[in-house]
């Protein structure tokens, strides 16, 4: 009697808690992607009934961090509890098309069932005519009739083998659109999965009153970055670059006509500055130093400590191009609203279109290469509040390579190859070469003399750094002496020589190197030069 009366109580208040209980349908209004992860706001107007309620915002992503769910709102309501759970039994947020699939399938289902039963049939109809081959018994038959049962047999059977193609055939076919309705169906209910986060907000009202909320919380499976174009179509002019951003998105959720950020900062990353304590640094072995050739280093404490701790950032002023900064993080505001499907394919959104003053030269190595390159400098790039991210070239809409901006850098000048361009022709070219022995020591010295020339075929005037080199020695026993760099700079360091030509169209210059190689004698087949 007590345990009857015990599941009595249990299903009475498992029965007023399914009653008090309202799914609310909620609309992602704003998202703001981070480097990794974002951030979804959901609003929702609710009528909410007098006395105690649990509103179930539904269909959310799976992967939400619980610890980011953040709700606010408008409307006389005490909110008394907040919980998230995942509902892996609810079909109530099955979307349109895997209902759709499911009716489909079960059409084909039903027909391939009728076709096994024509294929059944056509079976029994063979086996019949097998088990009549033998006509007329004991008493035999005239020739007319025998002519006309092997007439009926005939038909029958091309009949029947006709049938059994046209039911193979369809089979066949059903089977492999069967099959391929199920991946898709599969894959969509790997999305749906996906959606089986829930929030469970349980309220207070003294009345019925309208309310709305705003539900916002942190996802996994997103994420962006950045990528640019570049493009140079006249000399003459600035640097137009195309800032875009990459953006990935498997949250399970579609974001459908939303007001969409960009952020810079990944929560998940973690806020806590790190704690540093003393490094040591000791001796493998304290018995016999003098012995050692390296010596071993450790962190005392590797702890974070979060009361030895705190951010100490300053605010930096809203700037153009739609781009603002907080605290911690730049944040670009898409100016239209963005739909973006939960898929597995990137899409790209270009953030903002830049003019960047530029100086154009060309730089020749042609001990490396024949050809010249195009470079741009752009000065003072980090005014712009550039990201890292993969830089795409085109020189006059032609698409000559891939480079990667690294903000990193601490140079002020941005340097972009844009290129190899054949309307400067550079040769580099051995005029003179010889080997010989002293005639009383003990070394060898080879003479090298080097022809670099440059023409400009182009119709504008260009400016070239032209750079070329001689060996540097790596051995006291190599003794390299440069007689000639043709009047260019000379690094004895590195060895390279560089020119700055201001070249104008038609002409066309000559620069000579000559320097010579000492060893001694006995080194087998001479010294390498690489």
């Amino acid at each position: 009697m007590k345990k009857l009366l015990s599941l009595l109580i249990v299903a009475c208040s498992l029965q007023l808690t399914l009653a008090n209980s309202k799914n609310i349908p909620s609309e992602i209004k704003t998202v703001t992607v981070f480097q990794q992860g974002a951030q979804i706001s959901r609003s929702a107007n609710v009528l909410v009934p007098e006395g105690t309620t649990t509103l179930v915002f539904h269909g959310l992503a799976q992967s939400m961090d619980p610890n980011s769910i953040i709700l606010s709102g408008t409307g006389s309501v005490t909110v008394l509890s907040i919980t998230h759970k995942i509902d892996y039994l609810t079909e109530d947020d099955k979307s349109v098309s895997m209902a759709k699939l499911e009716e489909e399938m079960k059409k084909l289902d039903m027909r391939l069932y009728e076709l096994e039963a024509e294929r059944h049939g056509l079976v029994m109809e063979r086996e019949v005519l097998e088990a009549n081959r033998t006509i007329g018994g004991t008493q035999g038959v005239s020739s007319e009739e025998l002519r006309k049962a092997a007439q009926i047999t005939k038909e029958i059977r091309e009949r029947n083998a006709l049938d059994w193609y046209k039911t193979e055939t369809e089979k066949n076919e059903l089977t492999k659109r069967k099959q391929a309705l199920q991946n898709q169906f599969n894959q969509e209910r790997m999305v749906f999965a996906q959606k089986t986060g829930q929030v469970e907000v349980r309220v207070e009202a003294k009345s019925a009153v309208n309310a709305t909320f705003h539900l916002s919380y942190i996802v996994m499976g997103a994420s962006w970055k950045s990528s640019y174009d570049v493009r140079v179509d006249d000399l003459t002019k600035p640097v137009q670059l195309s800032h875009k951003a990459q953006i990935m998105q498997q949250t399970g959720e579609d974001w459908t006509h939303v007001d969409l950020k960009l952020a810079t900062g990944n929560p998940s990353a973690g806020a806590q500055v790190p704690y540093m304590g003393v490094w040591y640094v000791n001796y493998n072995n304290v018995g016999r130093p003098e012995q050692l050739n390296e010596v071993q280093m450790s962190n005392a404490n590797t702890r974070f400590k979060k009361s030895e701790a705190a951010a100490m950032d300053d605010v930096i002023a809203n700037q153009q191009f739609a781009v603002s900064q907080n605290l911690t993080q730049q944040e670009y505001t898409i100016d239209r609203k963005q739909t973006i499907a939960s898929t597995n394919s990137p899409i790209t959104v270009v953030l903002r279109e830049l003019e960047l003053d530029a100086k154009y030269e060309y730089h020749a190595k042609p001990r490396l290469d024949p050809d010249a390159f195009l470079v741009a400098k752009v000065y003072n790039w980090g005014q712009f509040d550039l990201l890292d991210g993969e830089l795409s070239l085109f020189n006059n809409n032609t698409y000559v390579g891939k480079a990667f901006l690294n903000t990193q850098n601490p140079d002020d000048t941005l340097q972009l190859s844009l290129g190899r361009d054949k309307g400067l022709v550079v040769k580099r070219s051995r005029v003179y070469n010889k080997q010989e022995k002293t005639l009383f020591g003990s070394n060898k010295i080879d003479y090298f003399v080097w022809k670099i020339e440059v023409r400009n075929n182009k119709k504008v005037p260009v400016d070239i750094v032209l750079r070329d080199q001689v060996p540097v020695s790596q051995h006291e026993d190599i003794k390299v002496t440069v007689n000639n760099v043709g009047g260019g700079d000379y690094d004895e360091k590195t060895g390279i020589i560089k020119w700055r030509l201001k070249q104008q169209p038609g002409a066309k210059n000559i620069y000579e190197i000559t320097y010579e190689v000492k060893y001694p004698k006995n080194v087998g087949t001479g010294v390498m030069y690489y």
